[in-house]
């Protein structure tokens, strides 16, 4: 390597499948950064439409696209981070929106403490049309404790140092898929403090398209049972916070009941929402409770 190209402080690592008509938004989003150290790889996951077609006017010595057969998003991830310059990795979505700031927030981060594992930034769920549905901004300083409770994080808005990445790669197990980040996050909490900052960054985008507008309630519950059984067999969560998978379980089941719900089965909505209160009684006066009660009564 010439000793005098200075390596990317970011690889922008994008996951993408049939999203042709969505990623060259996201990709112009991502060249607007006021932060310019950093370098994207496209990771198609076997697309069958036109996104090659698309990629190849980016296509430059800091833009890499690569197409992959398909392995789920999970797989296309691991192989972006596995070929990635950078210090630190982003992944995001082929159908979201960077902010011009998020490059530099995340490069403040970096200095604030002092290159850590794992940071994250706040971000807004959004529809197509550029209508604000959500803010989330992220607890201060960390955000450990609060993922024992659901995932508050997408993967948009996370950076995590290569070398951690490295070791630590999403779950490819495809029945897990959608909920494969959520995995990686509490492996990654209970070894190291997941900082936080309360600066929106980036855009999740809300269609009908989303994978989460896709999966059925019996995927979720599979989902969750996979969770659950991945979490058991690590060792420091076994070791360290066995007796807090009861939040995870509670968080979880809830979700599963959610999706019964919106599918008007009754029966085994109510069933989850007793499993959920059985481990955290005080899921009765949350939002998503709240949420489960409300499609229960249309359906």
């Amino acid at each position: 390597m010439d000793k005098n190209i200075i390596p990317p402080l970011f690889t922008i690592v994008i996951p993408t499948y049939n999203r042709a008509l969505l990623i060259d938004k996201t990709i112009n989003s991502i060249l607007t950064q006021s932060y310019s150290n950093y370098e994207i790889i496209v990771v198609d996951d076997g697309s069958t439409d036109n996104t090659k077609d698309v990629i190849s006017k980016y296509i430059t010595a800091n833009f890499t696209y690569v197409k992959i057969q398909n392995s789920e998003r999970a797989a296309a991830r691991n192989y972006g981070t596995k070929i990635a310059k950078g210090s630190y990795i982003n992944w995001f979505d082929s159908d979201d929106i960077m902010f011009p700031n998020h490059l530099a927030e995340a490069e403040k981060m970096i200095r604030k403490y002092n290159n850590p594992e794992i940071f994250a930034l706040s971000f807004q769920i959004q529809r197509v049309d550029g209508i604000i549905v959500k803010n989330t901004i992220l607890p201060m300083p960390v955000t450990n404790s609060q993922l024992f409770k659901g995932n508050n994080l997408a993967c948009n808005p996370v950076f995590v140092r290569n070398d951690v990445a490295l070791l630590f790669p999403f779950n490819e197990d495809r029945n897990l898929s959608g909920s494969e980040d959520y995995d990686l996050w509490m492996r990654l909490s209970v070894r190291f403090p997941v900082y936080c900052s309360k600066i929106i960054t980036s855009a999740v985008t809300e269609h009908d398209n989303r994978s989460m507008n896709l999966t059925s309630a019996e995927n979720m519950l599979g989902r969750y049972k996979l969770i659950i059984k991945y979490l058991q067999e690590d060792e420091v969560f076994s070791k360290k916070y066995l007796k807090k998978i009861y939040l995870v379980k509670a968080s979880c089941a809830m979700m599963v009941a959610l999706y019964f719900a919106l599918e008007k089965k009754k029966r085994q909505s109510i069933k989850y929402i007793a499993e959920s209160l059985k481990n955290q009684p005080s899921h009765f006066f949350t939002r998503q409770m709240m949420a489960v009660v409300k499609y229960l009564l249309i359906n």
